[in-house]
């Protein structure tokens, strides 16, 4: 993808591939969290409904599995970038790897609430689908967030994976410092989300079970 960011002089022709690439990286792996943790009570119902196993071992499993592809895919991309001249920055990747735990986090935590709302409403799972899909082009990933109106930047800032993303982009492409505020941030609503979300879980699991 030649394509150029046009939003410094001196971009490299890569700039925009690896710039997609890096938050389609992030993106894909937390979807993936998302969606899969919202149907996971039903598609193991046959599981759960026979066997006395605790269900925080599902959200779990769920988020290790897809670690995996992401680490694989962040190592072809450390590779392709490294080709086009770019140097890797340990500070930065500290500060990214925090948060990527950050964002599985969130994803793991909305993930079981509406898992919960899904064993009682069914039609949820379709919902998160559909909503997944806007949340994609409601975060900064195919394209920088300077194109757009200062209003809309402000917007795009309540989604918490426009911050993930932003800097995971700038860990590939602009470097430069990260906030740890922001990381922070992201840190303390990952870590509500899931234990909102575990305490729903755990406090629903009998009338779950029994509708199941």
């Amino acid at each position: 993808m030649g394509a150029r960011l046009g939003v410094s002089g001196d971009a490299h022709i890569y700039s925009y591939g690896i710039y997609v690439a890096a938050g389609l990286l992030s993106w894909t792996c937390f979807a993936n969290t998302l969606a899969r943790t919202n149907r996971f009570l039903i598609e193991k119902r046959s599981v759960i409904t026979k066997v006395a196993v605790d269900l925080r071992v599902f959200p779990l499993a769920i988020a290790f599995s897809e670690t995996i592809p992401f680490v694989a895919g962040l190592i072809l991309l450390i590779l392709a970038d490294c080709c086009s001249g770019w140097s890797l920055d340990f500070g930065f990747f500290v500060a990214m790897a925090v948060t990527f735990i950050a964002q599985q986090t969130l994803a793991m935590g909305v993930g079981l609430l509406l898992a919960c709302l899904a064993a009682f409403i069914r039609d949820t799972i379709e919902a998160c689908a559909v909503a997944l899909q806007m949340a994609f082009w409601f975060t900064p990933i195919v394209y920088h967030p300077s194109i757009l109106p200062a209003w809309v930047q402000k917007v795009l800032l309540i989604n918490p994976m426009t911050h993930v993303v932003h800097i995971f982009q700038q860990f590939f492409v602009f470097g430069g410092s990260v906030s740890l505020t922001a990381i922070a941030l992201l840190l303390i609503t990952g870590m509500a989300a899931l234990l909102l979300g575990l305490h729903t879980l755990v406090h629903s699991e009998q009338s779950i079970r029994d509708i199941l």
